[in-house]
C-alpha cells in the first residue's frame, strides 16, 4: 500500500471513530420512551454546494465536529453506503411495514458481510426510455411551478430506521402568485414512497401534508428545512424580498391550486431583510429572484443576498427571531447576477458571486471582513452558487463565458482566491437562457478528494456544433489535486436527444453503495421545444467516451427539469427515489394538461 493510501486510511479510521462518538451523543439526545436512537436528516440545495470529503485532515474534521452539515454530509456520502449498518436494525418495529423491515435488515446483513446483494449488483445494459410511466406526478398549477435551477428540500425522520410514510416529507415552493382558497406558493408532501406498477410502500399516491398561500408573490428559490423538520425557511420573490420562516402544521391546505390556506397566528415570521439598515450597510429595498438562502445550522444563522448586491447575516433563524445583525455591500450594481452565498465553517468564510467575480468574506461576531476576490467571467453571467470544498482547499465556479469571452468554463479556485485553473467546456453558450448550473463530483471525489486518481467532476457545457445546446463533459484531477485543464471526455451530445436548443439542470450524484449515478434534466426552459428529458447515467466507472449514452431516460418533462432531491438507500417498493419539478405547462403534462408538475421517480431505472 502506498504512503498516501495509508494516510487516507488512517484519516478515515480516525474520522469514523470520532463520528461515532458524536453520533452516540446525538442519538442519546434524541432517544425517547417509545423509540430507540433517532437521527433526522434534512437535505436541501446547500448540501450540494459545501462538500466535506473523506480526505480532510483530522484537524479540519475536528474543527467542524459540531457542525451538523459535516455529519449530514458524512451520512449522505459515506455512512449510508458503508459496508456496515450505523445501528442494529430490529426485525420488528411497532407500526412499521413488515416487508420493509425485512428488506432493511436484509440490506444491513449484506453490508455487514461486505458483499453486494444480488438485487443491487451492477447490471450493465442498454438505455431504457420510459415515456409514459411515472411513480407520481402532482399538479402545482398552470401559472408557475417550481423554479428552474432550484432543489426541493427533503426531510427524513430517522435514517436509522426504514423510510417513514407519514413523517418523511418533501417541500416545494412555486413561482405562482398565491391566494387563499386558490394557489399555494409553499407545499409539502408525505406518503412519498408511493406509486403503481408496483404499488409503493406508502400506497399509490402521495398526500398533501400542507399547502400555504403566504404573502403576495411566488418564490423562485429553494426551501430549507430545519434539523427537527418543524420549520421551513424560504424567500418570497416580492419587492422588497421577504425571508420567511414557516412552522407548518399537517393538514393545513389540501392541494396546490384550489386548496391553499394562510398559516395560523404565529406560524409564519416574515423578515423584509433588504429594507433593514444594519451595521455595515444602509437599507436598499430590492427583490431577490436568483440567490438562495444558506443556513448554518450550528449557529442558527443565515446568509442572504439580493439584487441590491448586499450580503446579509441573519441570526435566530429556526430557534429564535430572525434578525439582520450586520451586512456588507458586495457589488451594488450586480442586479440579478447575485447567487446564493455558501459558508465554509472550517475557515469561517462565506463565498458569494455576482456572476462575474467571486468574493470571500471572513465572518466575525459583528461584521464581515473582505478576504479576497477573483474574476472568473468576462461579463455578468447567470450560474449556480459556487461549490466549496473546505477540506481540500478549493472553490469551483461555472460560467458560460470565461475571462477571455471565448469559452464556457469551470474554474477551480483556491480558498484565498489568489489562483485559479480553468477547464474549457466548449465555446461560449449562447442559448437565449444562457445559464450554466453547477456540475457534481463522483463518489471517488467525495470519499478521497481530488488527489485520488479516479476522482471525477461532471459538468454540462456547450455543444461545439451548436452553441445554443448543451453537452456533457468529464473532468479529472492531477496527483496534486489541481484540476486537469483538458477534459477526459468532451461534448457528449447524447445528454441532449435531438441536439435541440436547451440547457441542463444542476447535475446531482447519488451513490447507493452498489452503483454511483448521475442525474440530469435537459430542456428549453418555459417551452416544449427542447429535449424534455430526465436522465440517469451510471458513473460507477468514469465516462470517457462521448458516444456513451444514459443508462435510463424518462420523458416528456416539458421545459426540462429543476434539480433533484434524493432520499433513501432502500429495497422497499418505491422507496429509493428522487423528486423534481417540470419547467413548462403543456397539453400533455404528466400531472394534468397544461400544468407544472411535482414529480417522483425511482433512482435505479427512473420507473
Amino acid at each position: 500500500m502506498l504512503i498516501g493510501d495509508n494516510v487516507r486510511v488512517l484519516r478515515s479510521i480516525l474520522a469514523t471513530v470520532f463520528i461515532f462518538g458524536v453520533l452516540a451523543l446525538t442519538m442519546c439526545a434524541q432517544e425517547s420512551r417509545n423509540e430507540g436512537p433517532r437521527i433526522s436528516l434534512p437535505l436541501d440545495w446547500s448540501h450540494r454546494h459545501v462538500i466535506y470529503t473523506g480526505s480532510g485532515s483530522v484537524e479540519d474534521m475536528m474543527a467542524v465536529r459540531s457542525d451538523p452539515r459535516f455529519l449530514q454530509s458524512w451520512f449522505t456520502h459515506r455512512s449510508m453506503q458503508a459496508k456496515f449498518p450505523i445501528a442494529p436494525l430490529p426485525d420488528t418495529q411497532a407500526g412499521a411495514d413488515t416487508s420493509e423491515q425485512r428488506a432493511a435488515v436484509d440490506s444491513a446483513r449484506w453490508r455487514i458481510s461486505g458483499a453486494v446483494p444480488p438485487y443491487r449488483r451492477h447490471q450493465p445494459g442498454v438505455s431504457k426510455s420510459l415515456r409514459s410511466h411515472v411513480d407520481w406526478s402532482v399538479s402545482l398549477g398552470p401559472n408557475g411551478g417550481f423554479a428552474f435551477g432550484e432543489y426541493p428540500a427533503k426531510w427524513s425522520y430517522n435514517i436509522l430506521n426504514p423510510p417513514d410514510c407519514l413523517k418523511d416529507f418533501v417541500v416545494f415552493t412555486t413561482i405562482a402568485t398565491p391566494g387563499v382558497g386558490k394557489q399555494a406558493n409553499l407545499v409539502g408532501f408525505n406518503k412519498l414512497y408511493s406509486g403503481t406498477n408496483p404499488t409503493g410502500l406508502c400506497g399509490t399516491a402521495p398526500n398533501f401534508l400542507f399547502a400555504y398561500a403566504i404573502g403576495t408573490s411566488g418564490s423562485t428559490l429553494s426551501p430549507i428545512v430545519s434539523i427537527d423538520g418543524s420549520k421551513i425557511a424560504w424567500i418570497e420573490g416580492s419587492t422588497p424580498a421577504i425571508f420567511h420562516v414557516t412552522r407548518w402544521v399537517a393538514g393545513q391546505g389540501t392541494n396546490a391550486t384550489t386548496g391553499a390556506v394562510a398559516p395560523g397566528a404565529g406560524q409564519d415570521f416574515a423578515l423584509s431583510y433588504t429594507t433593514v439598515a444594519a451595521s455595515g450597510c444602509n437599507a436598499s429595498s430590492n427583490t431577490n429572484g436568483n440567490a438562495d438562502a444558506f443556513v448554518d445550522f450550528a449557529t442558527d444563522t443565515a446568509f442572504l443576498t439580493a439584487a441590491n448586491g448586499i450580503l446579509y447575516h441573519v441570526t435566530g433563524v429556526f430557534q429564535g427571531t430572525p434578525t439582520v445583525d450586520f451586512c456588507i455591500p458586495v457589488n451594488t450594481g450586480a442586479g440579478a447576477g447575485m447567487v446564493g452565498p455558501v459558508y465554509d465553517s472550517v475557515h469561517k468564510k462565506v463565498y458569494v458571486s455576482d456572476g462575474r467575480t467571486l468574493y470571500a468574506y471572513t465572518v466575525g461576531t459583528s461584521s464581515f471582513t473582505a478576504a479576497g476576490t477573483i474574476t472568473f467571467a468576462s461579463k455578468t453571467t447567470f450560474s449556480g452558487p459556487p461549490l466549496v470544498d473546505p477540506l481540500n482547499g478549493y472553490v469551483y465556479v461555472f460560467t458560460t463565458s470565461d475571462t477571455t469571452g471565448k469559452f464556457t468554463t469551470v474554474s477551480q479556485v483556491n480558498l484565498n482566491l489568489t489562483a485559479k485553473t480553468d477547464v474549457h467546456l466548449g465555446p461560449v453558450f449562447k442559448n437565449a437562457t444562457a445559464f450554466l448550473f453547477s456540475g457534481d463530483f463522483d463518489n471517488n471525489y467525495y470519499n478521497f478528494g481530488p488527489t485520488n486518481s479516479a476522482a471525477t467532476l461532471y459538468s454540462c457545457g456547450t455543444d461545439p456544433a451548436k452553441n445554443t445546446a448543451p453537452a456533457l463533459y468529464t473532468i479529472n484531477f492531477q496527483a496534486t489535486g489541481i484540476i486537469n485543464p483538458t477534459p477526459v471526455m468532451a461534448a457528449d451530445i447524447k445528454i441532449n436527444p435531438g441536439e435541440v436548443n436547451g440547457l441542463c439542470s444542476p447535475l446531482v450524484e447519488f451513490d447507493d453503495g452498489a452503483n454511483d449515478r448521475l442525474f440530469i434534466g435537459v430542456g428549453n426552459q418555459s417551452d416544449a421545444t427542447g429535449a424534455n428529458v430526465v436522465q440517469m447515467w451510471d458513473i460507477t466507472n468514469r465516462i470517457t467516451s462521448n458516444t456513451t449514452g444514459p443508462t435510463a431516460s424518462a420523458s416528456p418533462y416539458w421545459g426540462g427539469t429543476t434539480s433533484f432531491a434524493f432520499d433513501n438507500i432502500s429495497t422497499a417498493s418505491q422507496a429509493e427515489s428522487f423528486y423534481f419539478g417540470s419547467l413548462a405547462a403543456n397539453g400533455t403534462s404528466t400531472c394534468g394538461n397544461n400544468n407544472y408538475c411535482a414529480v417522483k421517480l425511482t433512482q435505479a431505472g427512473l420507473q
